[in-house]
């Protein structure tokens, strides 16, 4: 990681631990299934790059959470965190820290209109930035491949697992 103090992208925050999985998942079932949070919107990028997923079961994984302190594209995000093999988890990750806030509750996903950004991949390998924000009336969720040239603010907040998933049994 280069500390040069103009190049530092993030600061490193608290961290959250989740629960190892048990079972496969099928993620558009999470998404009609789950009473417990509550979805304004879900885009049709995310539908068509994760619905179909199948997540196998993980072993409990620890994420921390890190502030973005500039304006950035994934890339220099990706590369101050370790590259794309440190920062991507299993979807059911950001879900299950989801379900914790499932209805705009205080927690450690920020509930203030900006994104709370996790890394996976979809159902063809791609790497993706997905996109997880609280808006007045629920939780927004998309998808953007991680090479696209989006930069994310200052604002956003960027989760990524620093024990890694396991397969469990």
């Amino acid at each position: 990681m280069n500390l040069g103090v103009n190049t530092v992208l993030l600061q490193p925050l608290e961290t959250v631990v989740i629960p190892a999985t048990t079972s496969p998942l099928v993620l558009r079932d999470f998404f009609t299934k789950s009473a417990s949070v509550i979805f304004a919107t879900v885009y049709a990028e995310f539908k068509d790059r994760f619905f179909d997923k199948t997540e196998i079961p993980a072993g409990e994984m620890t994420y921390r959470k890190y502030k973005l302190l500039r304006i950035a594209p994934d890339g220099p995000i990706i590369a101050e965190l370790g590259g794309e093999g440190k920062v991507k988890g299993p979807v059911t990750a950001a879900l299950a820290i989801l379900q914790r806030q499932g209805r705009g509750e205080a927690g450690i996903l920020q509930t203030n209109g900006y994104a709370n950004i996790f890394y996976a991949n979809d159902k063809k390998g791609v790497l993706c930035a997905i996109r997880i924000g609280w808006a007045e009336n629920g939780w927004v969720i998309d998808a953007i491949p991680a090479h696209d040239p989006l930069a994310w603010n200052g604002q956003h907040q960027i989760f990524c697992p620093i024990a890694g998933p396991g397969p469990v049994g």
